[in-house]
């Protein structure tokens, strides 16, 4: 039976920790470019002789929903939405990060640089460009004052590949990222959150019964156990 109490337990911790997660994606939800989180649930075996009582769920991971938001026009030509696959790349104290908020500025030095203030990486490093002009076309190529400058660095991941967000929101891979061989980009354009709110607060109605049950059958094994000493007490 403290089998069951272990069970039960850990449903309750594994619901816990989906709220949060679910939390944080309803919070992002008018967050340019921000790509929700989703926690996979798994079974965790008991071992030995536990083996034939039954499966432990556990919190395998949480990953990134790759799934691209909507778009919508703001006609600036420093903001930028990826169609399809795909990631901004921008150089950080800390190494490259992604991201799929394209929102861009520009440095007093002319560097590229993202609204964290992080420069975006093109093919052959850091954009800078010879002048205010910045235009880019739908392949991702960057032009200013009539010159080529270079290609958007628009990596790309699998979703398989583990994907994982850092406090300041940027993506961190496991791997070095690819170049996606043929991207899409829009000038003028901004990605939304890829959040519904509804499917979160779906999903977290959901979880808040999965909880209140591993509650309740961890109050009936607390129950059945504490009978059971009683009777073998007296």
């Amino acid at each position: 039976m403290t089998r069951g109490l272990h069970a039960a337990a850990m449903g309750m911790r594994v619901q816990v920790r989906k709220q949060e997660v679910y939390a944080n994606n309803l919070a992002n939800a008018a967050t340019p470019g921000f790509l929700r989180s989703e926690m996979t649930i798994g079974q965790r075996d008991f071992a030995g002789a536990l083996a034939g009582a039954g499966a432990e769920p556990a919190a395998d991971s949480t990953s990134v929903d790759l799934t691209p938001g909507p778009v919508h026009e703001t006609e600036s030509p420093f903001d930028l939405a990826i169609e399809g696959d795909g990631l901004f790349t921008l150089q950080t104290e800390r190494g490259l990060r992604f991201t799929r908020d394209g929102r861009l500025r520009l440095a007093p030095d002319r560097r590229l640089l993202s609204t964290s203030g992080h420069p975006v990486m093109g093919r052959s490093g850091p954009i800078v460009l010879p002048g205010e002009e910045f235009l880019v076309s739908e392949r991702g190529q960057v032009f200013s004052e009539g010159q080529y400058v270079d290609d958007l660095f628009i990596a790309r991941f699998e979703p398989d590949e583990g994907l994982r967000r850092e406090a300041d929101g940027l993506l961190v891979g496991p791997v070095g990222p690819r170049m996606v061989a043929e991207p899409g980009v829009r000038q003028g354009y901004i990605e939304d959150a890829n959040v519904s709110v509804v499917r979160e607060m779906a999903q977290m109605m959901t979880g808040f019964r999965a909880y209140e049950a591993s509650a309740a059958a961890l109050r009936q094994t607390d129950s059945t156990i504490g009978t059971l000493i009683e009777s073998a007490l007296s």
